[in-house]
């Protein structure tokens, strides 16, 4: 069985190394914002202005992501009993027409792909969805054996809920 800790410690990885980029890329864009280079040669000239709303931006989400690895790594990670209805933490094989996929239920950092390989079983891919999202609305509070429809752009699509770990 694959191991929600594990799930865990790979979302964190990826969230880590995004904002290790983002806070990367904000630096060097508050200093393309004040770099000789940048500096207006007319009131029409916005280079510096541009950078600098974009600096604002991938600072912005820095902050967002440490605020969802904070939620990560404080969440509890729950052994859902048969019959037990999904919520965070909550490990959920879906079936649907195109086949059967796992998702992950997460307080943040949702929307994630995230592929595991066990020493005993075959790769598995598993989706993050938040409570927050569609999916994830749709889904709180089901058990296995009961469906969710989410409305989606390209119509509703419908889910059976095959287990809950």
């Amino acid at each position: 069985m694959t191991s929600k800790r594990a799930l865990v410690a790979a979302i964190v990885a990826q969230i880590s190394d995004e904002i290790d980029t983002m806070a990367r890329l904000a630096k060097d864009a508050a200093d393309a914002a004040t770099h000789e280079e940048n500096k207006p040669e007319n009131d029409k000239d916005m280079r510096s202005t541009e950078a600098s709303y974009l600096a604002r931006g991938q600072a912005a989400r820095v902050a967002e992501l440490s605020a969802a690895l904070a939620q990560l790594q404080a969440m509890e990670l729950h052994d859902f009993a048969e019959g037990e209805a999904i919520g965070v933490s909550a490990l959920v094989e879906l079936q649907s027409k195109t086949g059967t996929s796992t998702c992950f239920v997460v307080p943040a950092g949702g929307g994630r792909k995230v592929r595991l390989t066990g020493e005993r079983e075959r790769a598995l891919e598993v989706q993050t969805t938040t409570p927050t999202s569609p999916l994830g609305e749709a889904l709180v509070g089901l058990a296995a054996g009961d469906e969710a429809e989410v409305e989606t752009p390209q119509g509703v699509r419908t889910w059976m809920v095959l287990q809950v770990r």
